[in-house]
């Protein structure tokens, strides 16, 4: 199902990686993602990051024990679904490209969403973040229920989940993933303001587990000029 929503799009990967080798001088890379370690906290419940040497001399090895969810991670819709399609088998163009953050006020509102001249010039893309000053918040039922009617593959947040903290049932989680859209949780966005960047937060190629770690990061213009812009597969 992933493949077929983004196989009726234009591919213009090289003339993308073209412009941004042309183009690093200018570009601002702004790191989105959590730091890990032993301190970080773990949804309640899951297992959280420890680290055990094997060997911790001049050659070092270690062992790492942790559930996927820790940290910046990604979400596959087998996470909440029936599907049986694991986090490393989804086109790595569902976590790359161009995409938009948006302000808190936009996850609740999902009229003042469809009015934002961003979103209106740039949900193509298909992707989008919102940054939440309350970490407890998660996405109105009714803007979830738009970003799904407009084809968007990939939602993310900097919250611990893309539901209310308090929730118990979890529907946008049943919502987003039931429909094949993928989930980015714990982005760190407080150098970002609202508006289209592009976005790296390809998860690693575990391809039976249901969500992995990612190292996101976004792209940004330094002076203003056209972004660059492309439609994904």
């Amino acid at each position: 199902m992933l493949q077929k929503k983004l196989g009726s799009r234009p591919h213009k990967l090289g003339y993308l990686f073209f412009e941004l080798a042309n183009s690093m001088t200018e570009l601002d890379i702004i790191d989105i993602s959590q730091q890990v370690d032993s301190s970080t906290p773990a949804y309640f419940g899951d297992t959280p990051f420890s680290l055990s040497w094997l060997a911790n001399l001049q050659i070092k090895t270690s062992e790492i024990c942790v559930t996927p969810h820790v940290g910046t991670h990604a979400d596959a819709p087998m996470h909440f679904s029936y599907s049986t399609e694991g986090i490393g088998d989804i086109p790595l163009n569902m976590f790359v490209g161009d995409c938009l953050v948006a302000p808190a006020e936009l996850a609740v509102d999902v009229q003042s969403l469809k009015e934002w001249e961003v979103f209106k010039k740039y949900k193509e893309c298909g992707k989008i973040l919102f940054k939440f000053e309350d970490k407890t918040q998660g996405l109105g039922l009714d803007v979830a229920e738009l970003l799904v009617n407009d084809q968007f593959h990939l939602i993310g947040t900097n919250s611990e989940s893309i539901d209310n903290e308090d929730s118990e049932d979890f529907p946008i989680h049943h919502l987003l993933l039931g429909r094949g859209i993928c989930v980015l949780e714990n982005l760190v966005l407080e150098r970002t303001d609202p508006g289209i960047y592009f976005l790296s937060a390809a998860p690693l190629k575990w391809r039976t587990a249901e969500a992995s770690p990612v190292r996101a990061f976004l792209l940004k213009k330094r002076r203003a000029a056209k972004f660059l812009s492309f439609q994904p597969l």
